[in-house]
C-alpha cells in the first residue's frame, strides 16, 4: 500500500506552544509524565502534544515507511481563537508562514490547512486572502466552535461567503465544549466529548441551512464525523417530527450530508465499517492524526485496510478522494 494522501495530521510550531504557555493565553498547561504538553481550555483537556515534536526528516521518514506520499498539516484545537487579539492576528500569520516554509522544505509533500484569527471576521478575511497564496496551502482549518460560538453563528456569514466563493476545502476539527461541566475529569473532553462536539457541529450546520447556503465549501469533518454514522437516522427522524428542523432545509439531513467528507481517524474496526456503510467510500478520506495516536501512522493505515477490506474502496479513500480535494496528480506526484 503506497501513495496514500493523509488529510488529518498536525504540527505545532514552537511559537504556538509558547503562546499556549503564556499567562495571558487564556489556557492552562502542564507536562504529563510521558513528556506530553497538556493544554487545558476552560479546565478541560484540549490538546496533548508530544514533546519534542517530530522533526521534518522524522516525519518524512515515517510517511515513507507508511506509504504516505502527501500529508496535510493543521494546528489542532484549541487553535488561536482564545488568544488576546493584540497578538492573535500576528501569531496566526507567523504560524501559517511557518507551515508554508515546511511545505517548501518538504518539496510539497507536506501541505497545510491554514488557521484564521477568528472570531475577528475582518482579520480572518484578510488572513484568508494572504494565506491562500502561500505555498502548500490546501484549505482552511476551523474547530467545531469558535470561542464558544457555533459555526452557524450569523457573525461568520461573510467568511463563509468568501470560502464558498473560493471553493475552499474546510477541515473541521473538534474542540472543547462551550460548557465543560462533566468533561473536565478523566480527560473526557478528548476521550468522548470531541466526538460529540463534531456530531453537534454537523447537525447545526445541516439544520441551520449553512451547508446549503454556502455550496462552494467542501467540508471535511474529523474522526468519522464523530457519532454521525451511528445516529444519522435520528437527524432524519427529527426532520419529520419538528418543524424547526426543516424550516431552513428542503432535503433530509442524510441527503444534504452526501456533499460532505469525513476522515478515517479511528482504530476501531466496527466504527470504520459503520462509517463506510453509512457514507460510502466516496465520502471518506484517509487521516492519521499524526503524531497524536500511539502506534503512529501504520496503526491508522492498517486499521483502515482491515476495516474496509475491498481494495478498490481503499484506493478511493486513501488516494482518489483526497487527490480530488487537494488537486494532487496521482500520476505525476504532488502538484498545484
Amino acid at each position: 500500500m503506497t501513495g496514500f494522501i493523509d488529510l488529518h495530521a498536525h504540527d505545532y510550531p514552537d511559537a504556538y506552544l509558547a503562546a499556549c504557555r503564556r499567562k495571558d493565553s487564556g489556557m492552562e498547561t502542564y507536562v504529563r509524565d510521558d513528556g506530553r504538553l497538556i493544554v487545558l481550555q476552560d479546565g478541560a483537556v484540549a490538546l496533548a502534544v508530544p514533546q519534542p515534536m517530530p522533526r521534518l526528516e522524522q516525519r518524512l521518514e515515517a510517511m515513507d515507511e507508511s506509504g504516505i506520499s502527501v500529508q496535510v498539516l493543521s494546528i489542532s484545537a484549541p487553535n488561536v481563537y482564545r488568544f488576546p487579539r493584540p497578538w492573535r492576528v500576528s501569531l496566526t500569520r507567523d504560524l501559517n508562514d511557518d507551515l508554508a516554509a515546511t511545505s517548501v522544505s518538504s518539496n510539497m509533500r507536506l501541505r497545510s490547512f491554514v488557521s484564521l484569527p477568528l472570531p475577528d471576521v475582518e482579520a480572518a478575511l484578510a488572513e484568508l486572502e494572504r494565506s491562500m497564496a502561500l505555498p502548500g496551502t490546501a484549505g482552511v482549518m476551523l474547530t467545531t466552535t469558535i470561542d464558544r460560538r457555533p459555526l452557524d453563528d450569523p457573525s461568520f456569514a461573510p467568511l463563509f461567503e468568501e470560502l464558498s466563493r473560493r471553493g475552499c476545502v474546510v477541515f473541521v476539527h473538534p474542540t472543547t465544549a462551550c460548557c465543560t461541566e462533566g468533561i473536565r475529569d478523566y480527560a473526557l473532553a478528548l476521550a468522548i466529548d470531541y466526538l460529540s462536539e463534531t456530531t453537534l457541529c454537523v447537525s447545526r450546520l445541516v439544520y441551520s441551512g449553512t451547508l446549503t447556503t454556502y455550496p462552494g465549501i467542501r467540508w471535511v469533518f474529523a474522526h468519522l464525523g464523530g457519532t454521525l454514522p451511528f445516529i444519522l437516522h435520528r437527524l432524519d427522524n427529527y426532520y419529520h417530527q419538528f418543524p424547526e428542523c426543516r424550516a431552513k432545509i428542503a432535503e433530509l439531513p442524510s441527503s444534504l450530508l452526501r456533499r460532505a467528507y469525513f476522515d478515517t481517524v479511528s482504530t476501531h474496526l466496527p466504527a470504520i465499517r459503520c462509517a463506510l456503510e453509512t457514507f460510502g467510500a466516496e465520502q471518506l478520506v484517509f487521516g492519521t492524526d499524526y503524531p497524536h495516536v500511539p502506534g503512529g501512522m501504520p496503526r491508522l493505515r492498517d486499521a483502515l485496510a482491515d476495516g474496509v477490506g475491498d481494495p478498490s474502496q481503499l484506493e478511493t479513500i486513501t488516494r482518489h478522494g483526497p487527490a480530488a480535494l487537494l488537486g494532487v496528480s496521482l500520476e505525476n506526484g504532488p502538484s498545484r
